[in-house]
């Protein structure tokens, strides 16, 4: 029921209509990042090709994680405060990569209900703003070229919660070379002098 009335409230409304005339930040500003991934695409390297949320809310908290379990609905423990700096700039990059502008949303698809297919990671890019919720929805294969401006708005907020790429090879065992004789660093150890106290 609640999303039916959400989506009579998109299409009665008609947000592509509407306008974000805040110079800056607004006081209500939130962005909420989604990224779902196909069965076959499972557990890449790449902080911004794992199944994961990220969510930056008015208040300066930054909610994140990772996990196939994570959906739209979902919203992670927070991560951090972001200082207003950083609010700003997140803001201020999502503007200047075409986002704030709900004429151009993807109202014709309700978040909750993206599925990606097998070989597909879908990004959900939700925003709030002056009262108004908006949101895109863009989907790749791993062997296409993203949306350049979805990837940078996307890795900059991996960035803030601490999320980072892991290196190809990490799942391999790990090697240590100690040389032909593993005991020479104790032989070359000085001998054990007791103290006066450890004699007592």
């Amino acid at each position: 029921m609640a999303i039916a009335a959400s989506l009579c409230l998109a299409a009665c409304s008609d947000i592509r209509t509407t306008k974000i005339t805040t110079a800056g930040v607004p006081q209500d500003a939130a962005i909420d990042v989604t990224i779902l991934t196909g069965s076959g695409v499972k557990d890449l390297p790449q902080a911004h090709l794992r199944q994961g949320k990220f969510t930056m809310l008015s208040d300066g908290s930054l909610h994140s994680d990772y996990g196939d379990s994570l959906s739209f609905l979902t919203r992670p423990a927070i991560t951090r405060w972001l200082y207003r700096e950083q609010v700003d700039g997140v803001w201020s990059l999502a503007r200047e990569t075409g986002w704030i502008d709900p004429s151009q949303s993807t109202v014709d698809e309700w978040p909750s209900s993206v599925v990606p297919a097998k070989d597909e990671i879908v990004y959900i890019l939700f925003f709030h703003a002056e009262g108004t919720d908006w949101w895109f929805v863009r989907r790749f294969k791993v062997t296409e070229v993203p949306d350049a401006n979805a990837v940078t708005l996307v890795r900059s907020l991996c960035s803030l919660a601490w999320a980072t790429d892991r290196s190809a090879d990490r799942n391999l065992p790990q090697r240590y070379d100690f040389g032909p004789d593993p005991y020479a660093g104790f032989d070359k150890a000085p001998p054990f002098k007791p103290t006066p106290r450890e004699v007592q």
